[in-house]
C-alpha cells in the first residue's frame, strides 16, 4: 500500500512539473506575440529565441524568431550586424518552410529576410532575388490572404521594377527572360493599399505609399498620404524611426 502511494505521489508530482512547463510555454508564447502586435521587437525577439530553444522544430516559433530577426536588424546602424541578422532571419525561415511547406507565415518570413537583405544589395543581386521574393510572397498570400506584410514587400517589389531604366530593364530581361507580370505603379499602389487596409495603424504602409506617389510625379497625392503617416501612433521604435522618413520626404514635396 505504501509503495503504491508512494509510486502515485511520484506520478503526480512528474505531472504537476511537465504541467508547469507546458504552462510556462504557453504563457511565453503569449507574451512574444503581445511583443509582436506592440512591435517591441527586441523583446519579442528574446521572447521567441527561448520558444526556440524549447521547441527547436516549431514551425511557428522559428517563423516568428526569423521575423523578429528581420525587425530587429533593420534598425541596426551598422550594415554588416545588419546583414547577419538577415541571414540568421533567412536561414530560420528556410527551417520553417522545410518543416511544413504549407506554413503561410514562414514563406512570407522568408521572403522579408530576402527583401531586406536586398535592401544593401547591387541592382544584379536585387533583380537576381526579385523571382524568389515574388514566389514566396504569392505562396504566403495564397495560404493566408491577410498577410499585410507581403502585400508591403510586393508593392516596394513592383515599384522597384516600374523604377527600373533601361540599364537595369535588360538585367531583368536577362534573370526572367523578361518583364515580370506586374512591375507597375499600379500594382505597386493596389498592394500597399491592401496592407494599409489590413494594418492602418502601421505607419510604414502608409509611408511607403506616400513614396510611391512621389516617384509616380503625384505629388499631392504623396503629401496627403505622408501627411496621414505623420497622425499615426509613435509608440513603438520603426514608427519613430519611420516618422523622420516622413518629415524629410514632406520637405521636399514642400
Amino acid at each position: 500500500m505504501k509503495k503504491t502511494t508512494f509510486i502515485l505521489s511520484i506520478l503526480a508530482f512528474l505531472f504537476i512539473s511537465i504541467s508547469g512547463i507546458s504552462q510556462t510555454e504557453k504563457e511565453l508564447y503569449a507574451q512574444g506575440l503581445k511583443y509582436k502586435k506592440q512591435v517591441n521587437n527586441k523583446k519579442m525577439l528574446v521572447t521567441f529565441k527561448k520558444l526556440v530553444e524549447l521547441k527547436p522544430e516549431n514551425v511557428d516559433y522559428l517563423s516568428h524568431l526569423s521575423f523578429s530577426f528581420s525587425k530587429v536588424g533593420a534598425n541596426l546602424e551598422e550594415e554588416a550586424t545588419q546583414l547577419k541578422y538577415y541571414a540568421k532571419a533567412k536561414s530560420l525561415a528556410a527551417k520553417a518552410k522545410e518543416l511544413d511547406d504549407n506554413h503561410s507565415f514562414a514563406h512570407y518570413t522568408y521572403a522579408l529576410a530576402l527583401a531586406r537583405e536586398n535592401e544593401n544589395a547591387s541592382s544584379k543581386t536585387k533583380i537576381s532575388n526579385a523571382k524568389e521574393i515574388q514566389k514566396e510572397c504569392d505562396k504566403a498570400l495564397a495560404l493566408n490572404p491577410n498577410e499585410a506584410g507581403a502585400y508591403h514587400i510586393m508593392g516596394r517589389w513592383h515599384r522597384t521594377f516600374a523604377g527600373f531604366g533601361k540599364t537595369k530593364t535588360a538585367l531583368v530581361n536577362t534573370f526572367f527572360g523578361g518583364k515580370p507580370e506586374g512591375g507597375t505603379y499600379a500594382d505597386a499602389v493596389s498592394n500597399l493599399k491592401k496592407a494599409i487596409k489590413l494594418e492602418p495603424w502601421y505607419m510604414l504602409h502608409t509611408y511607403e505609399l506616400a513614396v510611391t506617389y512621389h516617384e509616380m510625379g503625384k505629388d499631392d497625392l504623396a503629401k496627403e498620404f505622408v501627411k496621414k503617416a505623420m497622425k499615426l501612433p509613435q509608440t513603438y521604435e520603426d514608427a519613430k524611426k519611420c516618422y523622420k522618413k516622413c518629415e524629410a520626404l514632406l520637405k521636399e514635396l514642400e
